[in-house]
């Protein structure tokens, strides 16, 4: 593994730390608001591209009236792989993503199924963990905001959408680098996908997944068609 030098997010120590207070009790959603107000008057931040929005989305969406949201969406098996794979040839040198991980993922069950032996080998979390994360993340994006503030694009397609999301972000074409769309990608594969049971992991994503797969990416039908 190598060291991993993160895209940077303004506050993310600070954000995951609320996240885990408010979580457990220890904080309030008061507290929770204030906290979010300040802190967008402390940054004045036009746009705020964080996976750490998703757990601050009730406010931003009652807080900030006017502002807009966009879904990146990637098929369950591609972001599966995906997480994996980071989780396995990066070390995160930032304190506390390893206890948002915790909160993400972890099951009420303590231990793996022996269908994942690889994955507990490993270090990592139960399937279960990751597709029920993948699921609520999305599905509740898609219930909590109205069509008109959020806009849907698919990883795959986040280069050939560029402009529009420039545009429905209120930003000029000239903002917009292409050459940066992908620049946080991970070039290694683990492979660890395919060393659980083909069918036990078919069952897993029909179980969490199967409306979000068949109404955004109808075209896949097993992991054969993720293009992982």
């Amino acid at each position: 593994m190598r060291r991993f030098e993160p895209p940077i997010e303004a506050d993310s120590e600070q954000i995951i730390c609320k996240i885990l207070d408010i979580s457990a009790g220890r904080i309030n959603e008061e507290n929770l608001v204030s906290y979010v107000r300040g802190r967008d008057k402390r940054l004045c931040i036009d746009i705020d591209s964080s996976q750490l929005n998703f757990f601050l989305l009730d406010i931003l969406l009652k807080e900030f009236d006017d502002a807009r949201f966009v879904l990146t969406l990637r098929n369950c098996y591609a972001w599966l792989d995906s997480f994996i794979n980071h989780s396995l040839y990066f070390v995160d040198v930032r304190p506390g993503w390893d206890k948002l991980r915790d909160f993400r993922f972890k099951t009420t069950e303590a231990a793996h199924p022996p269908e994942e032996r690889i994955l507990k080998e490993q270090g990592l979390y139960t399937i279960d963990g990751y597709l029920s994360y993948w699921a609520n993340h999305n599905q509740k994006v898609l219930d909590t905001v109205s069509k008109d503030r959020l806009l849907i694009v698919k990883t795959n397609g986040i280069s050939q959408r560029a402009y529009d999301i420039a545009a429905f972000a209120g930003l000029p074409k000239e903002a917009v680098r292409l050459e940066k769309t992908f620049s946080f990608k991970n070039p290694k594969k683990a492979g660890v996908l395919c060393q659980i049971d083909r069918n036990y992991l078919e069952e897993k994503v029909k179980n969490h997944c199967a409306s979000l797969m068949a109404q955004y990416f109808p075209e896949i039908r097993s992991i054969d068609d993720s293009g992982i």
